[in-house]
Formats: structure tokens, sequence, C-alpha cells
């Protein structure tokens, strides 16, 4: 895939979709395909969106192998080739992100978010050689994803030497520092399609960005797709006070849930059920938030004028 392909592939909001479980914690495969049609009807589409499946907002810690490769399936079916499909093959080991890259290559996802191995410190080239592997087993382009706060920090250096490994054609970029992200930014906008995973809306765009990772997609899908629009028109004035009507309020609630239990799937599933759609609770050791901040979060909503009742979930 050349570089101006990913870049118009993997563009706009890439949204860490939640992965729905039963009562029981078992996969609700028809409750994440409805969630997805949600978010298309919403006005998610190819080059407006991206759905990134099996990654942290999905859980994917709590997921088997078996169960991710079943979500990034149903992904790819809910999605008809109407909105691209990334999926997250982290893993400590290579011959598991070769399997499960290879089998999201062949149910038709686009793109692999792929990280630095974790829980064993690794070098540089650990981090090199699981890449090439990767890439080269499975034929999936892939993106790389710095997340330095659980893993190998990738600075500039590595990114640079990741980059020339055919295949891989995206960066999701966050960094310790501005200077840090900045340079990265500088760096590799030309080489690689971008996605600011560090919250700098406005100046990422400006740097040359191609998109940015939400969780309100899950939830709200027109709100994210309208800062990008601010952003593709250059109307950056106008970006700022849209942050403030929701996306700044979320983030010091969604700080307040992830002080009550760990992971991302609590606080998306929370606001999933506001608005009415199927999702169940995290899979433990992650647990429901509690009823004072489902509570302060409805209140945020409503502040917002984010729609209710639109999900089926409402009408159970």
């Amino acid at each position: 895939m050349k570089i101006n392909e990913a870049k118009a592939l993997f563009r706009g909001p890439m949204v860490s979709v939640a992965t729905p479980f039963t009562s029981d914690y078992a996969l609700d495969l028809a409750a994440l395909q409805e969630n997805i049609r949600f978010m298309m009807d919403g006005g998610m589409r190819t080059g407006r969106g991206v759905l990134l499946v099996a990654a942290a907002g999905g859980e994917f810690p709590m997921l088997s192998m078996e169960e991710r490769k079943s979500v990034i399936r149903a992904s790819v079916e809910a999605a008809d080739g109407r909105v691209p499909v990334a999926a997250s093959m982290q893993f400590v080991g290579t011959r598991e992100a070769v399997e499960l890259a290879s089998y999201a290559r062949e149910v038709g996802a686009q793109l692999g978010q792929l990280s630095a191995p974790y829980y064993y410190p690794p070098t540089d080239e650990d981090i090199y050689g699981f890449f090439c592997d990767v890439a080269e087993g499975s034929g999936l382009p892939l993106m790389i994803y710095n997340n330095w706060w659980n893993a190998r920090n990738m600075n500039a250096r590595m990114v640079a030497r990741l980059a020339e490994i055919p295949g891989v054609v995206a960066l999701k970029w966050s960094a310790p520092s501005p200077y840090a992200f900045t340079e990265g930014m500088y760096r590799f906008a030309d080489r690689l399609a971008i996605i600011d995973n560090e919250g700098q809306y406005v100046w990422a765009h400006m740097m040359g960005a191609v998109g940015f990772i939400t969780h309100v997609s899950n939830f709200w899908p027109e709100y994210p797709l309208a800062i990008w629009d601010l952003l593709e028109a250059r109307k950056y004035g106008e970006v700022i006070p849209k942050l403030a009507v929701f996306q700044w309020p979320w983030i010091e609630w969604m700080l307040k849930a992830s002080e009550e239990t760990e992971g991302e799937g609590p606080f998306i599933k929370a606001a999933m059920e506001e608005v009415g759609l199927v999702v169940g609770p995290p899979r433990p050791p992650a647990r429901p938030v509690s009823q004072g901040l489902r509570e302060e979060l409805s209140r945020l909503l409503d502040a917002a004028r984010v729609p209710r009742g639109r999900g089926a979930g409402a009408m159970r």
C-alpha cells in the first residue's frame, strides 16, 4: 500500500470500538455489529472514519485469540466495505501476532495496530525484529503504536527505522513530551499516515495528521465528525469551542471513572448504555462505574445535548 493510499483510507476519527458482552461475559457479536451500523448511520465512512477493533477500548487483554478473531471477522462483516477496519495485533509473542495479523488480512481488515512487545522490556533489535516478522509473515499493512506509558517508548529514531519496513504505512502517535510529539509529526507526516493519539487536534492537523483517536464515536458519532470537518476546512478557531462543548468535560469524567476501575471498557460502555446502545458489562476484574458517576455522566450528556434513545437498548 502506497502512502497516499494509506492517507486516503485511514482518515478521520479512528474510534476504539467497544466489545459487547452478554450478562455472563460471553461475546455479543450481534450487538457489536448493530453498534457498528449505528456509527455508520451517524456518518462514518471511508475517508471520514476508521473502526479500530479488539483494541484497548474493546478490552483486548481480556479476549482470547479466538475471541479476537471473532470480533475482527464480525466487524469486517458489519462494515461491509463502507468504512475501513483496523485491528489490534498486540501480543507479547511474535507467533501469536503473526497468526492474528494473518487472520485479519484474510477476513478483510485493512490495517493492524502493533506496539512494542510488553512485559519483558524489549531492546531496539527486539522491536525491529517483531515488526519485520509480523509485516512479512502476515502481509497486513501495519500501524506503529507508540504506547510509551506501558511499553517501550519508540522515539523518532526508532520510528524512522520501523517506517522503512515494507508494509508499515501508519503511525498512531503519542510521545512523552510536546517536543517529542512535534518532532515525530514533523519527521513522519510525509512518510506515514499519522493518527493523533495525544488529543492535539489543531496542532496535529496543522502538522499533517490524517486523523485522531476517539472513544466518543461509540455513542455520538456525529460529534467527532463535526470536529474533523472543521479541521479539514482549516477552521481551527472553531475547533476549540467545539471541544469545550463535550470533549473536555468528557475527559475529566473519564479520568474519574478510571480511578474507580481499570481499562477503557467501563467508561465507554457507561456512555453507550446512557444513549440506549446494547453493550453489556466490562469483563472482570474491571467493574461498571458507580451509580454516582453514572448520574454525573447523564448530566454531562444532557448538557451537551447528546442524542438519547437511538440504539436497540432503548427499546428493551
